[in-house]
């Protein structure tokens, strides 16, 4: 008999420690999650911020310890005579790091090798030229690279409107693509267009036609009054 009162004694005990248990148990609710979640985020977003920073001020010392300096040449020259053309690391958190390009993408061949000094200049929108070559950089978010544009004719080679350049034979959009769709002796832009121009046969923003039939940007229209113009 007392074994069999102690059994639903110990029963009712357990049974009792199990809901006091489940009562501690609380499934969060929305904005629970919603404020874990927005705590995670920033947490992982203060770690990229810090991890930038760092890189920044790593590359910050190296090139102060380069001694950068403007030339007379539209290039950079350190401590060690390496030329350089300036750029810089863009990212959404606002943090911009200074980068110097010393070599030629995609050989590495470094600049300071290729680039003859007394005729190297800035020509417009992405393009530089000395007496041997015409070279291209064009800005992106990871300071882009600087290249020789290989078809360009030197002699000729020049920089029509904003976005465009031409020489002999071809017509070139910012990013130095040879636009072969475009007609060469009828294609039309001009300073202060941006990257809009035109042809016989249409309208183009960088080396993309427009199609009229679907167009309801005011700013495009607008862009194409103008061209109309010409």
């Amino acid at each position: 008999m007392k074994l069999k009162f102690l059994l639903i004694f110990f029963s009712i005990l357990i049974l009792i420690n199990c809901n006091k248990n489940k009562a501690k148990i609380s499934i969060p609710n929305d904005k629970e999650i919603q404020k874990k979640t927005i705590s995670k985020k920033r947490k992982i977003i203060k770690s990229r911020v810090d991890r930038i920073k760092y890189r920044k001020n790593k590359i910050d010392s190296l090139n102060k310890a380069r001694e950068w300096k403007k030339t007379s040449f539209d290039l950079w020259i350190d401590i060690n005579g390496n030329l350089g053309v300036k750029t810089y690391e863009g990212n959404e958190n606002g943090i911009f790091i200074d980068r110097y390009i010393t070599a030629l993408c995609c050989d590495g061949q470094s600049l300071k090798s290729i680039i003859d000094t007394t005729s190297f200049k800035f020509i417009g929108s992405s393009f530089y030229k000395d007496l041997n070559h015409v070279y291209t950089h064009y800005m992106m978010s990871d300071g882009g690279n600087f290249q020789i544009v290989e078809k360009a004719d030197v002699s000729t080679f020049k920089i029509i409107g904003d976005c465009y350049a031409k020489d002999k034979n071809n017509i070139f959009d910012e990013k130095a693509r040879i636009i072969d769709s475009i007609d060469y002796k009828t294609f039309k832009t001009k300073k202060g267009i941006g990257c809009f121009a035109k042809d016989k046969n249409g309208y183009y923003f960088w080396n993309e036609k427009i199609d009229l039939s679907e167009l309801t940007d005011s700013i495009v229209k607008d862009k194409i009054i103008k061209l109309k113009k010409l």
